[in-house]
């Protein structure tokens, strides 16, 4: 695709990307999923725009990713850890110097992922940053991919999803109850509420997964949403991405099977 001029950058950010900000228990039983899929309401929907509408070509960012999905495919099929030299002695003490960190990778605070780990990665190789839902649109989540893009040389960032996510699960009985969340401490309801109900509504309001697939849907949609908002949210990064300085992906993990695919 054509790298765009720097001067119709803004307004087609404005045009195309921008959103609401928005987007635990988990809970996906039958009764709060149809709930949620059911009769829907007027809210606001992410937009539906192609994520790569506003993309440069950054082939640094192609290898790192090729790299990333190679290595996942050994992990989820041989259990590859990273190797020794990355976690030795040595190479820990090189790093006090430093670090140029090849991709920045934004993801749950789950523990059941560690992209260290699935990426068979060691020390210093990810700038990982980690958020309930993996959300983006907060100042330090957009700072530090900022930072780690700008001054590291980060040529990757990867939004990192994953499937049973508890908070999206929390999301999706929140729009099915308004009070489901009422047990639960304050800022933790009031978080499910105003940063991960948008791309449940949005997958609600399109109508297009049945009930047996409407969570893994929304877990698709909160990486789809969490893109966007960190590109609307940061036009420095949106900008040096459509420039071809930095490749930007969702990517969902499934705990099952312990893969990693761009979605």
């Amino acid at each position: 695709m054509p790298v765009l001029p720097p001067f119709l950058v803004v307004p087609l950010l404005r045009s195309h990307l921008s959103l609401p900000v928005a987007p635990f228990p988990a809970t996906h039983s039958p009764l709060v999923i149809m709930a949620a899929v059911a009769s829907p309401t007027s809210v606001p929907a992410t937009n539906d725009e192609p994520l790569a509408l506003l993309t440069g070509e950054c082939p640094a960012g192609d290898k790192v990713w090729a790299s990333l999905l190679a290595s996942n495919a050994q992990f989820a099929t041989a259990g590859e850890r990273p190797p020794a030299e990355g976690v030795s002695v040595t190479h820990r003490g090189s790093l006090a110097g430093g670090q140029s960190p090849s991709a920045v990778v934004v993801t749950c605070a789950d523990s059941r992922l560690s992209p260290e780990l699935l990426f068979a990665r060691g020390l210093g190789e990810l700038f990982v940053i980690r958020t309930a839902g993996n959300t983006t649109g907060d100042d330090s989540t957009v700072a530090s991919v900022e930072y780690a893009v700008k001054n590291l040389s980060a040529s990757l960032v990867v939004v990192l999803g994953h499937t049973k996510c508890g908070a999206v699960g929390a999301a999706v009985a929140t729009e099915a109850d308004p009070d489901a969340m009422a047990e639960q401490p304050r800022t933790l309801a009031a978080f499910v509420k105003e940063k991960l109900l948008a791309p449940v509504q949005a997958v609600k309001l399109r109508g297009d997964a049945d009930e047996s697939g409407f969570v893994a849907a929304c877990e698709v949609e909160n990486v789809h949403h969490a893109v966007r908002t960190l590109l609307t949210t940061s036009g420095w990064l949106a900008k040096t991405r459509v420039g071809g300085g930095v490749k930007v992906v969702g990517a969902m993990y499934h705990l099952e099977t312990g893969v990693v695919e761009e979605c």
